[in-house]
Formats: C-alpha cells, structure tokens, sequence
C-alpha cells in the first residue's frame, strides 16, 4: 500500500521544505508526495505525529492550534455562537442604520457625484450652494398669498415615439399617419381625460376650459381646415434658400422691433415678408386637430420641411421630425408626440412644502389610478409591434415610470435568485452535505450585514453607493471559492496518515493550509478593490471600500463559521449515506478521522481521490509537463494576447448616451431614439447655462463625503458685490449681446426666432420703469429704456418685494402664467434683504438637460461658452466686483469631466491592482519569480477581458471603465491559489506542480463553474449595469481561470526556476 506523508512545513509554517538546501536545487522527485510504507506497519508506527512542540500563544504542547481545539471540543457551541452574533449584528444594523435612514432608505442617491476639486464642480457649487442660501432665505415671502389654480400646471406627460418600418418614413402613408392619431385619440377622444389634462385657460372666469393640444405634427394633418393654394404660395416662396434667409431677417424686424432692425431694409421686401408671414400664421391657425387627415398629406410633409428653414416658425413644427429631416430631405424616419397632464387636481393656496409634497402625492395616485384603470390596456395594444404595420410605437410616461422601473427590478431580482441557486446547488453537490450548503449559503449571505455594520456603525461612513449592492455577486463568486478551498482541503486530509492522530490535529492542518492560502487570496483582492480609493468619485471609493471589507469578513466567517460547521460535519454527518440530511444524528464512533487512519493503514493499494481531483493530477498536471504542449499553448496565447492587445488599444470613450437597460427594452427603445434621433427642438428644454457675479469658489475646507454624503463645503459671497446702476446697465448689455449678436447663432437656442435668454434685468427694469406695474407690452416693445430705468440701491429692498412677492408673472413665459420669481430663481439672488449675486442665463442650442451627451460634444459647447464668460467678465467685473462663476446646474459639463475620471479610474485601478499583487504575492511567497509569472497571468487577463469588450461592441462608458476599475480584484484568486499551492508543495518543479493541481485543482475548478453559472442568469436582466456585470464577472472568471491554469503553470514548467530557502530568485 501507499501512504501520504505531511510535511514538517504544513504543521509548522516557519520550516521549509523542498530544497536542496546545499546546490540550492530542487530536490530529487519524490512521486507526487507519497512513500512507500512497509505493510507491517503497525498504528503506532505507521501514524507520525509532528515531533513535541512547546504550547505557544496560538498552539499547545503538540502544535495544534488553540482555536481549533475550542472549535472540536465545543462544535456546537462556538457555531451557535457564531450564528447569534450574526444575527445580533444584524439587529443591531437595523436598528442604528436602516431605522434612522431617511426617505431614500439606507443607500446615498446617485446624484453630485463628481470631483470635487474640478473646476467645473467648483463652479458648479458655488452657484448651486449659493442657490440654496438665497432661496432659503426668501421662499416663505414667495410662497404667500399665491393661489394655483386647478391644472393649471404641468404635473406628468406622456410621450408617444413611433419609429417607422418603410423608407417613407412615419409620414410616408395614410395608414402611418392614421396609427400615429390613433395614439392619441385614447386620451382626447375620453370625456374624462378633461379632469386630469393641462388646461389652456384655468382662470375662474374663463366660459370653457379646454385641455392643451398635444404636441405632435399631427396637428397639422388633422386640420379643422386646410388651405391647398396658400400652403403652396409659401412651399414657392421658401424654396429659394436666399429668400427664406432674408425671411428670417425681415420677420424679427417686424414682430420685435429694436435692436432686431437694420437699417436700409427695402420696403417692398418689409411688404413681402409680412404677407408671408401672414400666410403661414393663417394656415398655422386651423392646426388644431380637430379635423380629418387632409387629403394631400404630402403636401402637409412638404409645407413642414419648408418651415424648417424659419427660425419665427420651425418652433411650431420642429418637436415632431427628426434631426435628418429638412427642406433637402422631406422624410422622417421618426416622430415623437407629447400629452400634458395638469395640475393640481383642485384649486390650492400654497401653504407649507410638507403640505404642497403630500397634496402632490395624493394627486399623483389619484392620476396613476385613473390612467391604469382607462388608458393602460390600450396604451400597451398600441405600443405592441403587431398593431401596425408601418410604424412601431413606443411610449413613457412619468406617472408610470415607478411601476415599469419596479417591473423590470422584480424580473432582474428572480434572475438573481437563479443565480445563488445555482451556487447553493453547486456548494451541495461538491460538499455532498445540505447541512454544509445551507451553512454556505448562510456565510455568504451574513457576509454582506455584517460587513455593512462594519461599514456604517464602526467606520462610520455614511456613503452607502448603491453600486455596493454588486458586492453580493462579489461574496458569491470568491465565497464559494473560499468554501471550496476548505472543503477540498478537508477531504484531501483523509489521505495524509501522518495527520490522522485525531481531529484536533487533521484540522489544525487543515485550517494552516487553507487559512495561509486564502489570506493571501483574500489581502490581494481586498487590496485591489481598495485601489478605487484614488478616484475622486465617492460612490466608487464608497464600494471600493465595502468590498474590501465584505471580502474580509466572508474569510473571517470560512475560517470561523464553516470550519466549525466542518467539524460538525466530521462527527455527525461525515460518511453517512444520507448525506447529512436528517436531524438530529448522534455522533460516529468511530469517527470518519478514525475510519479513513483504518482504511490507509489495511489498503494494499494506492488511495485514490475523486476523478476530477485524478484527472487534475494524471492529466492536467502531465499535460502540462510536456514540452510540445506547452510550445502550442504558448502559440495560442502568444497570438490570442496579440489580438486582444490589438483591440484592447481601440477602446474609445462611448460616443453615444449611457443606457439605463437593456437595448432591446421597449422603454429603453424609446429613450434612445428620443436622444439620438432628435435636435434640441423649440418645445425642448435646452441646457441652461449661467453667468453669474457676485459669487467667489466654494469652500470645501473639512469636506469629506464618505462621511457626510451632503457636505459639499459653503458658499462664498463676496463681500464687495454692488448691484449698482451702472452694473445694472452692464448686465442689460451682456443680454442683448447674447439675444442680437450673430456670433452666438447655433450656440444658443431659439423659440420662434427669439434667443432663449433669461435676463430678470430686463423685466426689473420695466417693472421699476413703470412705477411698479407689470405691462408685457411695455416690457417687450423696450420703450422703457428711453426712460431712467436703474434701480438705486437704496430703494432694491422695496422693488424686490414687490417684483418677486405680489404674484408677478413673467412676459416671456408663452402661456403667461410662470411667475417671475419662479423663471428667475437661479438667476436672482436676492435673499430678501440684499442682492448677494446676480446671473444671466442662456439655453443651449446643441445641449439638453437630459440624456448623457459624450465628453467632445460637450467640451466643444463648454469652451464657446467659456469664451463668452471671458468677454463679458472683462466688463461686467469692473462695475459689479467678482469674477464671473460660468455653470449648468444640470451637471453635463461635470459629467464631461467624469468621464475623463472613468477613463483613468480605469487604467490607473487596473495597473495598481497588478502592482499590489506582485507585492502581496512577493511578501508572501518570497519567491519572486512567482509573484512575476502570477501578475503576467493577471496581465493576460486584464487584456483579454478589454480586448473582448471591444470585440462584442462595449465602448469606454461609465460602467465600462468601473468594472476595468475592479478588474484586478476578479481576477487574482486562481493564479494566486495555485502559486501559493505551488510555493508550498514538495519536490522538483514537476513535482510541485503535480501537487498544485491535485491539491487546488478541484477548487480553483469549482470556483470557475460556481462564478460562471451564476454570471450567466445575469445575462439576460434588463438593467443595462448588472447585464454588462453578469458578462463582465463571466469573461473575468473564464480567462483568470484558463492562464492560471494553462498559462501561469506552463511558464513554472518551462523554466523550471528552482525555489530557495527565504530567497527571492529568478
């Protein structure tokens, strides 16, 4: 018979063994780790004991360690124990963390997530923060008295986007038009839809109150009334691109007088541009869709492509057609339609913002259950792909919105399920035991409480990301590892008889040899994911560090909890045939340590392992040894790293708009064509940008948002402000720069002709120029600047209560009803006694609020409007005092910078995630020329995994260059397990790695299969992030596991590097 023997260096980890330790070479094979043993051998001299040892801190007198002696003397008391201490933890989370957490529950909202030393977050701050002092200041004085009458407002919409299936286009056929209308005639064709819609005229006094038309071409189409000679007249006369330039140029003149005229205009141009003008106001007059479709609805689509040469007139017909459509080219592939819900569903005096938040939220579940219970059934039959033929159409609505978000989260959360189910399966199948599986499961998922309280209560941080939530994919994939680890340990320690004294001493060798390979495992992977620390980003320092700590306590709880689940499974499950199933079960005697020392010492022939175990050792292990198989493996990966280098060198920032869900996604759909498909129209909000003065940089002194999520630092009012006549005066100027100058066309939006500039100046002027009364007429036809118009700062306080606080309207809101202080409150930074800033704001014509533009689309608009902040500063700062803060308050020229910031989060993390684990595998290997093949392994897999993220399509967006981010944490296990496992093992090179394999070869497999099977399920969630995770975590796991295995090993083989007593050699 055969016997294993353990060497000195397992039972005593400060003995070497191995090594010539005279030439420095390898020692002689010793056939894997076995000897022969006389069959004589009697168990007192068949079974070696390590040699008597004096008790330490940490072992007794025979070098077993003191904490497993507790573990196998009270089993069930330590895991009891254990348990109740999870259990007491997660209590104790509850109450400190998930009870006291606020609306949002315990995660921090994704938003101002940025840099916070940037400049365009500085910016961004010292406007937003100063905002909110001022606004903070006034807004009780703002909100008395103030009536809102009923739907009068814009509570939710509903957009309808319809893609077309023909080359005509959405418009190119009767039967398209008519599935478009068809859309909408669910709402207007309801009586009841008239208590919910946007009302045109809300006023008490008012004989009907009609809802507002939706906002779709098809107004035109359905006209009460359709003029064919007239729509011809002007189809003629814009055709020549000459005469509609001239059009655009008359038609300010003529509706805006002022700064709009030049002079030398000829009469009889004037004449023809107002009869035109006339024309097309006629025809726009009868688009009410009230009609049938007009007969010529070519002649409708040719009569739009025309108008969308008119700035006064493209605003009325723009929203619906896509970028691609134009005089030149009349057909669009796609159109958008908008339905306005109104409110609030009664009249309401504005009282407290608790009160207004709570009538808000009863009006919105009144609307929701009125819109489920008539609209949704055909809402959806409208949206299905079989309902019509030429068009798709796909609809959002904001009152709905929760629910499919709720919708898809359920679905993806079931897919998760399937997930640890199929880890739990596998850890049963592997473990033979229900009892270890469930106690598996049960450790994985305590990881993840015990890690947050942790986190929150002993760290205190407060920055939950909900990006943490992948930390449970995390726990799942290197837990498992981690039990697999253990249990193939523990089952291959039946086969070492030096070690089978008793249960005390077989686990104690046990827990040295898995213990010492998972910290190392464990310290690399921690260590890489805190790598994310050197992002500005706080959502990703934030899971950097939970991961970190999850990984850590999931090692505490292997080595702790289901070691002492093992040892219960030693004495009462062990070598059961029922596996461990039923309960209660008394203990063995003999014990299966007992049984398997019997079995070694009677067996006549070698003890074999399990097959798979065999099959790692007899032909993983030999195939590897072979020379030509390592020249054709060396091939392989020679030209596969060459490919994948190659693309890994094409990634390129995203070039279009992040997706929230799967690109198949009906919602998801929608989105994209609506940000991908459309200009910024004139019913479009564009990106508001401001020019403000008065205000210095932000504070961020003492700012650390791991710790106060809501700290962003204080805003900084400059003391030596002075809104004074003459910056006044200035500040007018700039806006009619901004409004008039022929520089800024394409910069800044339009609306009917008219530059969208937000200048509360203007209005204050004419208010202070007309004794306090709000006339529109007056205001607009400027006659007010004829007259002495600057506001002296004595008399500020007295103008401002009564042009914010007497329910003044706003002349350039088109429906009349948007107050003044409601349409300037960014810009006014009156805070009810003193005028601490003052800001100009200007709509972008190529950017929208919404959506995620990229970085060069963006940087070319920010850099026009930095420009324009210099110009006016060197003017404007000499009367107001301070330098001028240029910002959105949407965040898109802070995104452009983060994107910059993924892109080297990516690079850098991935690089010092490699450099951490050559150093981690140096100092706890001391063999340098495994820590050098091992990071070449992790290399390989950083490339393959970029390169193939290029292969299948993924460019460089945030969730791209976030798991590039944590790349090197995924992909350190298996190489790191089988160099430690190479480390410690005995013999030649081909000895060792022998061993490697038939020790952790059935692990590291296992590991692989657990990881990839619950990435798979992942696939196919809708939620874009965890779809590219669940591909991301599976293509990591795979290539980690083939150069670990095939790569790494195969480098050992080939250079048979000899390893030296403490020395670092190559």
């Amino acid at each position: 018979m055969q016997l294993s023997k353990v060497s000195e260096e397992e039972f005593n980890p400060d003995t070497s063994t191995g090594v010539d330790e005279e030439n420095g070479n390898d020692a002689p094979p010793q056939e894997g780790v076995s000897e022969e043993v006389p069959e004589t051998a009697n168990n007192e001299d068949a079974v070696q004991a390590s040699p008597p040892k004096g008790a330490t801190c940490w072992t007794d007198e025979r070098g077993n360690l003191k904490v497993i002696n507790l573990m196998v003397n009270w089993p069930c008391l330590v895991f009891w124990l254990i348990i109740a201490l999870c259990i007491i933890i997660n209590f104790l989370l509850f109450f400190l963390v998930f009870r006291t957490a606020g609306d949002t529950g315990p995660f921090t909202v994704p938003s101002n997530e940025y840099e916070l030393s940037d400049v365009r977050s500085i910016q961004y701050d010292s406007l937003r923060l100063a905002r909110d002092v001022v606004q903070e200041s006034r807004k009780n004085n703002a909100s008395e008295g103030k009536v809102i009458s009923e739907q009068s407002d814009t509570a939710a919409i509903l957009m309808w986007t319809f893609e077309g299936e023909t080359p005509e286009g959405v418009f190119g056929s009767a039967a398209s038009i008519e599935g478009m209308k068809e859309a909408f005639d669910i709402f207007t064709d309801d009586p009841g839809f008239h208590d919910y819609c946007l009302l045109e005229n809300p006023e008490k006094n008012s004989t009907e109150l009609k809802c507002t038309m939706p906002i779709t071409p098809l107004v035109m189409y359905y006209a009460s009334s359709w003029d064919s000679e007239k729509a011809a007249t002007v189809i003629e006369e814009l055709k020549d691109p000459v005469k509609a330039d001239l059009f655009n140029t008359l038609y300010l003149c003529i509706e805006q007088g002022g700064p709009y005229c030049e002079s030398g205009a000829n009469n009889s141009d004037v004449a023809w541009a107002t009869q035109l003008a006339a024309n097309i106001s006629s025809l726009r007059g009868s688009w009410d869709m009230n009609g049938t479709l007009v007969e010529n609805f070519t002649q409708v689509t040719e009569l739009a492509s025309s108008l969308m040469q008119v700035d006064s007139f493209r605003g009325y017909i723009n929203y619906g057609f896509d970028k691609a459509f134009s005089a030149e080219n009349p057909i669009s592939q796609y159109s958008r339609g908008m339905i306005s819900w109104g409110g609030p569903l009664g009249d309401r005096n504005q009282t407290s913002e608790d009160e207004i938040k709570e009538q808000d939220e009863s009006d919105e579940e009144q609307r929701k259950k009125y819109i489920e219970k008539n609209y949704l059934t055909e809402i959806k039959k409208q949206a299905e792909l079989k309902t019509h033929a030429s068009i798709n159409s796909y609809y959002f609505m904001t009152s709905l919105i929760g629910d499919e978000i709720l919708g898809i989260l359920t679905q993806d959360s079931l897919l998760a399920i399937i997930s640890f189910t199929f880890v739990f399966i596998w850890i049963l199948v592997n473990t033979r035991s229900w009892f270890l599986a469930f106690v598996g499961l049960f450790e994985i998922f305590f990881a993840i409480p015990v890690s947050w309280f942790i986190f929150s209560v002993v760290f205190q941080i407060k920055y939950f990301s909900t990006l943490n939530t992948l930390a449970i994919f995390i726990v799942a994939a290197i837990g498992a590892d981690d039990i697999f680890i253990f249990m193939d340990a523990y089952k291959q320690s039946r086969y070492h008889l030096d070690i089978l004294v008793d249960l005390e001493t077989r686990m104690s060798w046990v827990y040295r040899r898995t213990g010492s390979a998972m910290a190392i495992t464990s310290a690399t992977t921690c260590a890489a994911f805190l790598c994310t620390l050197i992002t500005p980003l706080p959502f990703l320092q934030s899971f950097g560090i939970f991961a970190a700590i999850v990984i850590f306590i999931d090692y505490v709880l292997v080595m702790s909890l289901f070691c002492t689940a093992v040892v219960i499974y030693h004495n009462r499950y062990d070598d059961r045939s029922n596996g461990g199933c039923c309960c209660p079960c008394g203990t063995q005697n003999p014990n299966p340590t007992e049984n398997a020392r019997i079995a070694l010492e009677r067996s006549e022939e070698e003890i074999k392992r399990d097959r798979v175990s065999e099959f790692f050792r007899n032909k993983v292990a030999k195939f590897i040894q072979v020379p030509l198989h390592r020249l054709i493996l060396a091939v392989v990966f020679l030209t596969w790293l060459g490919i994948a280098i190659w693309q890994a060198t094409k990634i390129e920032p995203s070039k279009e708009s992040e997706q929230f869900l799967n690109e198949n996604n009906p919602l998801q759909k929608s989105l994209n064509i609506l940000n991908r498909e459309f200009p910024v129209a004139d019913e479009d909000a564009g990106l508001k940008v401001y020019y403000a003065w008065g205000l210095g940089e932000v504070s961020r002194k003492g700012v650390n948002r791991l710790f106060d999520p809501e700290d962003f630092g204080s805003p900084n009012f400059i003391a030596e402000f002075d809104f004074n006549k003459q910056c006044q005066t200035e500040l007018l100027s700039f806006c009619e720069k901004l409004k008039t100058d022929p520089e800024y066309n394409g910069l800044i939006k339009r609306k009917n002709g008219v530059r969208e500039v937000y200048c509360f100046v203007e209005e204050m002027a004419a208010f202070n120029a007309n004794n306090g009364v709000n006339d529109c007429d007056y205001v607009k036809d400027g006659e007010w600047k004829n007259v002495t118009w600057q506001v002296d700062p004595e008399d500020l306080p007295d103008l401002m209560e009564s042009f914010l606080n007497k329910n003044q309207t706003s002349c350039f809101d088109d429906r009349g009803r948007e107050l003044i202080s409601a349409r300037y409150s960014n810009e006014i930074g009156w805070d009810g006694s003193s005028m601490k800033y003052a800001a100009i704001a200007v709509e972008s014509a190529g950017l929208s609020p919404f959506g995620q533009d990229r970085a060069p689309i963006i940087r070319n608009e920010y850099d026009k409007f930095v420009e324009i902040a210099k110009e006016a500063d060197e003017v404007i700062s000499q009367y107001c005092s301070g330098s001028v803060i240029m910002t959105d308050l949407d965040q898109k020229f802070i995104n452009m910078n983060n994107q910059s910031v993924y892109v080297q989060t990516a690079i850098q993390s991935a690089i010092l995630g490699v450099v951490i684990a050559f150093v981690v595998l140096l100092l706890s290997t001391r063999v340098f020329h495994l820590a050098f093949f091992a990071c070449l392994s992790i290399g390989s897999v950083l490339a393959s995994v970029i390169g193939t993220m290029v292969m299948i399509g993924w460019s460089l967006g945030s969730i791209e260059s976030i798991l590039i981010g944590i790349l090197a944490g995924f992909s350190v296990d298996y190489v790191v397990h089988l160099a430690h496992a190479y480390e410690v093992a005995e013999g030649d090179t081909n000895a060792r790695i022998t061993e490697a394999f038939s020790d952790l070869g059935i692990s590291v497999f296992n590991g692989m299969i657990t990881s990839v099977g619950a990435s798979i399920p992942l696939f196919f969630c809708q939620l874009q992030f965890f779809g590219k995770f669940g591909i991301f975590l599976c293509l990591t796991i795979v290539f980690s596991w083939i150069f670990a295995n095939f790569g790494f090993m195969s480098l050992l083989a080939q250079f048979k590097i000899p390893i030296k007593k403490r020395c670092f050699s190559f």
